[in-house]
């Protein structure tokens, strides 16, 4: 499975209940890194939800407002300065923090001296880096920020691609290229046209359908841009996807007029009021799963989702039922109880069984239905309540191309689709309620 290459989409709980204000500082936030990856991020302050650090602590990420929390200092972090892309609350003492100031550039305009790499954050790390620009390449500075005592340039590359560098270039641009800055502007124009017309991308208009703000070419070039990038996998190991198996992964003409993959659109947060015997007959032989369609019901009826849904999202994450995070583990510091998780919730790709169990541990789910139920509630609250009520828009939010997003997994709303077909078939029903999209021209 592709557990949490859904890692960084799982800015997860974006909107998920912040007890905290909305309002952007006026001040530079502060950078900072995790300490640890068993770390605990609260996700609410209200439920005081939880899950562990995980992947996390390989990020450079934005510190934002204090809060105390059962009377210890937290910080509320962030994978950008939006407040939209807060990921929890972090403890003080497990935060290295540094301040962060503007300065003004000495110049508008850089030479680099050498290859340089650029970050999608100041002071970013390994995990973060964007592009890298080549000797003698001529960028633009947007701004300047000091992150402790090492100053940071956001540049634009000819290309149009912005990022962030150490400002350890010695040489300026010279004085003229600053005067004649907008000389860069025609061979920009001619990249970003190269980049954008290859391969061509065909949208069939999809009848009915609800017409997003981004273009095709704008959401591509968002999840394309994206750390980690989109996935795909050999059977063995993941890596990144080329850019054609992206585009038509996520081309939604293509996707609507498929009778497998158009359940990619069926309305998720519908109940279809199937009995238990009949979910129990989609369970057998399931390994753990088997047998527990009061479970999955008890799930639908509470959080408003399609029960048939749910089985297949349990299938694709469990490998049927047959996973060793499905089956429980005990979690060190946690007791002798075997703690389960069938979503994949917070099962971070470096470590998807401790982390998962982790997961699990800190929000007591000790039973196979306590996960089913609980899981259910958390893809309710993360995902279907904020609009992102199709397969689809969970997995590549075409209102917010980039942004919370389920996986990385380009294949994942696929092999979602196909289990729903295939029960719904075997069941002897239609899904009848749609939610098609289709990209700005």
């Amino acid at each position: 499975m592709k557990y949490l290459k859904r890692a960084l989409s799982l800015t997860l709980l974006t909107s998920l209940a912040f007890n905290a204000t909305t309002e952007a500082s006026e001040k530079p936030l502060k950078m900072g890194h995790i300490k640890d990856a068993n770390s605990i991020i609260v996700t609410s302050m209200n439920a005081m939800t939880k899950k562990v650090a995980g992947d996390y602590v390989n990020y450079t990420l934005y510190v934002n407002d204090k809060v105390m929390i059962e009377n210890q200092p937290y910080y509320r972090v962030q994978t950008s300065p939006d407040i939209n892309h807060a990921i929890g609350y972090v403890r003080a003492d497990e935060l290295s923090i540094e301040s962060s100031k503007s300065v003004s550039p000495s110049t508008d305009t850089l030479q680099l001296t050498s290859s340089t790499k650029l970050y999608s954050v100041p002071d970013g790390t390994e995990s973060q880096v964007i592009d890298r620009a080549p000797k003698n390449e001529t960028v633009t500075i947007r701004q300047a920020l000091k992150v402790g005592s090492t100053l940071y340039y956001e540049v634009t590359r000819a290309t149009g691609l912005t990022g962030w560098m150490k400002a350890d270039q010695p040489a300026p641009a010279p004085a003229k290229k600053t005067v004649e800055r907008a000389a860069p502007v025609q061979p920009e124009r001619k990249a970003v046209a190269k980049t954008e017309a290859e391969p061509a991308v065909i949208t069939t208009p999809v009848p009915g359908a609800r017409t997003v703000n981004a273009t095709f070419r704008a959401a591509l070039a968002a999840q394309m841009k994206l750390t980690p990038r989109p996935q795909v996998s050999n059977g063995i190991k993941w890596s990144n996807a080329p850019r054609q198996a992206v585009i038509d992964a996520m081309n939604p003409g293509k996707i609507a007029n498929d009778p497998v993959n158009r359940y990619q659109f069926l309305t998720l947060t519908e109940p279809q009021g199937l009995s238990v015997n009949q979910l129990n007959y989609l369970l057998q032989g399931k390994g753990i799963l088997e047998g527990r369609g009061q479970a999955f019901k008890t799930a639908s009826e509470r959080y408003g989702i399609n029960e048939i849904y749910l089985i297949s999202h349990a299938f694709l994450e469990t490998g049927e039922g047959t996973s060793k995070l499905a089956k429980g583990q005990k979690v060190k510091g946690a007791g002798q109880k075997n703690y389960y998780n069938m979503f994949g919730i917070g099962a971070f790709d470096k470590n998807a069984l401790k982390y998962g169990a982790q997961y699990a541990a800190n929000v007591g789910w000790d039973s196979p239905d306590k996960a089913i139920i609980g899981g259910a509630e958390f893809i309710s609250t993360g995902y279907l309540s904020e609009s992102q009520n199709t397969l689809y828009q969970m997995r590549w939010n075409p209102d917010a191309p980039g942004q919370t997003q389920y996986a990385t997994d380009i294949h994942w709303a696929a092999a979602n689709a196909r289990y729903l077909a295939q029960f719904y078939q075997q069941l002897g029903i239609n899904g009848t309620h749609y939610q098609f999209v289709q990209y700005r021209q």
